[in-house]
Order: structure tokens, then sequence, then C-alpha cells
């Protein structure tokens, strides 16, 4: 099979980037290398300086492009993993897979390549790469996109995915379709790409396999959190856009075993702490006082004592998800006001989490981190299975089972069935229900 793999930068360190740009040259599966820019810099010029020589070395073809503006939000990397898929499609000779990684990857070896092949022969459409993370990295994947996942499709294989938001992956011709013909990934220009291929993905069918690298992903660390405000946001903004979405589907999702976690992983610390800590007392008004009383009374007075001293300890899994359903229903990602106060209250959860279990260790954290997202899909479960028992009960069709690939939204209103939780769920047949 043909494969293309794609490099999307910004700004990065221009030997990293060259050096995985060979790695992939040199690789067996690969015939061709793309590099897409989001505009023209010192990356951009430095790459172009080296692609020459890079093709007489290894015989392959390495195309360098600016990114297109594909999609209507902020332009960043939706733009350029969907400009690559516009690219891949009308390539000739015709390829069969595009891979996608992160340009800026210090662990970048061809294992990430072998992997995700073989892994394709066995005839999956899409291929993620999951990897060992550092206990306090990831920490939107965690609490946003996993959370998110979980409260409302508890029973699908969405709720499982390992790595929802990874940069990391190879997709099949058929998968790159599937994305090219939907609105919801082609609008999505901005760090919300990665939510709405893991959504399309799952929605539309296609069948999944997580492979496992061991050596994990090193990359230049971020500061402090501030520098994931943006990508928060639009994180997030991605999951509440889809949540009344149906997924009647369970497609094939196989997870490969992880492996031992190397020291280098276990001890990075993914961000700057002292440095976050001030984030709680900054840039407070009077209308983020305002919208803190559509939340809880436990919720708003923690976040709001912060404004004098960093405070988090009101920040713990339960508030999280009550804050968490708030914000589904209410988050304006046009209002800064909105953006700011979910920012803090990501802070306040993400240095909660560092405090009480991290410095318990790399074990305990992760644990708990695990436990998190598996309580989420357990009550939300058990939450989307009462409702659906009242429906079936105060149904005039008592006794004639509903269909399966019927969800109970479309004979019911979103007050009957419980704000937040299971709101794009089909849940299933009692006969596939375990007794709770």
């Amino acid at each position: 099979m043909a494969s293309m793999v794609c490099f999307p930068f910004k700004k990065e360190r221009i030997d990293v980037v060259l050096r995985n740009v060979r790695i992939a040259a040199k690789h067996s599966r690969t015939s061709v290398v793309l590099l897409v820019a989001a505009g023209k810099n010192e990356t951009y010029e430095g790459i172009a300086k080296e692609i020459l020589a890079i093709e007489q070395e290894n015989g392959k073809k390495i195309i360098l492009k600016v990114q297109e503006r594909v999609g209507s939000l902020r332009p960043g990397k939706g733009d350029g993993m969907n400009s690559a898929l516009k690219i891949f499609h009308d390539y000739r000779p015709k390829l069969e897979r595009l891979h996608f990684y992160d340009a800026d990857i210090e662990s970048f070896s061809p294992l990430w390549i072998s992997k995700a092949e073989d892994a394709a022969d066995l005839e999956y459409d899409l291929v993620r790469h999951y990897f060992p993370r550092s206990s306090t990295d990831a920490q939107i994947t965690w609490q946003v996109t996993r959370v998110g996942f979980s409260l409302l499709w508890p029973h699908k294989n969405i709720a499982h995915i390992q790595q929802p938001l990874g940069g990391e992956l190879l997709m099949s011709r058929r998968a790159v379709k599937v994305f090219l013909d939907s609105p919801e990934v082609m609008e999505r220009s901005d760090w919300g790409i990665d939510t709405m291929y893991t959504f399309a993905a799952v929605k539309s069918g296609l069948s999944i396999n997580e492979i496992y690298v061991p050596q994990g992903k090193l990359h230049a660390l971020y500061g402090g959190l501030r520098d994931l405000k943006t990508m928060l946001i639009e994180c997030f903004n991605a999951v509440q856009t889809i949540k009344k979405e149906i997924i009647d589907t369970n497609s094939v999702h196989h997870v490969q075993a992880a492996e031992a976690v190397p020291v280098e992983v276990r001890e990075k610390i993914g961000y700057d702490i002292e440095k976050s800590l001030e984030l709680l007392r900054e840039n407070w008004t009077t209308e983020q006082e305002s919208l803190l009383k559509l939340f809880p009374d436990r919720i708003a007075s923690g976040l709001m004592s912060a404004r004098n001293f960093p405070k988090w300890g009101f920040m713990d899994e339960v508030a999280w998800v009550d804050a968490y359903r708030v914000l589904l229903d209410n988050f304006d990602k046009d209002n800064e006001d909105w953006c700011e106060l979910l920012f803090k209250l990501w802070v306040s959860r993400v240095i909660h989490y560092t405090m009480r279990h991290v410095l318990r260790g790399y074990d305990a954290a992760l644990s708990e981190l695990n436990a998190m997202v598996r309580n989420v899909q357990l009550s939300s479960g058990k939450r989307v299975i009462q409702k659906r028992r009242e429906l079936v009960k105060s149904s005039p069709l008592i006794g004639q089972p509903p269909s399966p690939t019927t969800s109970y939204l479309s004979a019911t209103s979103e007050e009957q069935i419980g704000a937040g939780l299971g709101l794009g769920e089909t849940p299933p047949s009692y006969s596939s229900v375990p007794t709770v």
C-alpha cells in the first residue's frame, strides 16, 4: 500500500523537523512526505532549503505547502490537517494511507510508521497512536475530552478511546473520504479538529485500532497553563457543539496493551506549576462573578475565594463534573468572560489533581485519572439506563421494545432525559444491559 506521511508545523526547531522528515522518507512504506506549514516563516524557509537534498538521498517525493483556509473558525491546526486531506485525496498516482505526526516529536522513530502500517494491514480504517504521558501532561485530553465523551456517550466506543486528541494517526482512504464529507470536520479549522476526527470516525462506524508507542512523545514543554487557554476553549467548544449528536453505531475498537513507562516520561513535569498558581487570581470581572451564580455554591464560593489567595481544594472530581455540566449548557466561546471562567475552573481542577494525586507518585496519579473517567462513564451510563426505563414505563407502547438504532431523544424532550448527561446516547436494549 502506498502511503503519505504528513507533518503539519508552525514554528518549530528546524533540526528536529528535518530529522523526522528524513526518518519518514527512508521508511520502506512511505511513498510521499508532505509538510504543511501554517505560514511562511523561518521554519518554512529552513525546511525548503533541504528538500531537494532529502529527495535525492531517498528517492522519495517531498512536498512543502502552506495550509489553505478550509474551515470557518479560527485558522489553525484544523486548516493544516484538512488541507492535507485534500492534497492526499487529489494526489496522483493514488495513495491508500495518510499518516499524521506532530513535527516537533523528539522521540519519533521508524517504529511509529511501522506499527501503524502493521495495524492498517489488518484493514483498520483509523489507526491512532497512544503512548505514556507525563502525569501532569494531557490535562485537556483527560479533564475535557475524555470526561465529555464519557458524559455524553457512556455506552459507546468513543468513551473508551485512549488518545482522542492525538495528532499521531493513520487514516485509510475510506477514512479520509468520511472526513472530507463531514461538515463538522471540515468547518473545524482550530484545535478542535482532533475531537471532530474522533467523533466522525465513531459516528460513521470506522474501525479503530489504537497502537502503543512505548517510548512516549517527547516534545517541547508548555510554560504555564495560560499557554493552553486557546486550546482548552476550542477543544471544549468542539465537544459542546456535538453534545446532542446521536451515535447509533459501535464500531470495532481495538486497544493494544500498554507497556512499562520509561523513566524520562514518569519524571517529566508537563507544565510550570509555580507560574500557574497565579492564574486563579488574574483577570477577574464582575461579569464572571455573575456567571458563577449558575454553578453549585461550593464551586462558586471556592473559585471566588481563590481571587485573594490561590486555592484549589474545592475542585475535586465530583465538583469538576458538576461544573462541566453547567458549562455544556451555558458556555459561550464568543464571550471572553465565559472563556476566562472556563479557564479558571480548569486551572483549579488541574492544580487540585496535581497537588492531591501527582504528589503521590506517577502510578497513583494515572490510576486516579483512569478512575475518574470510569466513574463518569458508570454514573452517566446508569442515568441513561434509568431514563430509558422510565420512558418505556410511561410509553403507550409498553411491551414493544424500542429500535436499538432509535434515540430516545427523538421521542422526548431534553428536560425529560436530564440535562447534561447522555444527551447523544442511544441506550442499549435491555437484553444487553447489565443489572444496575
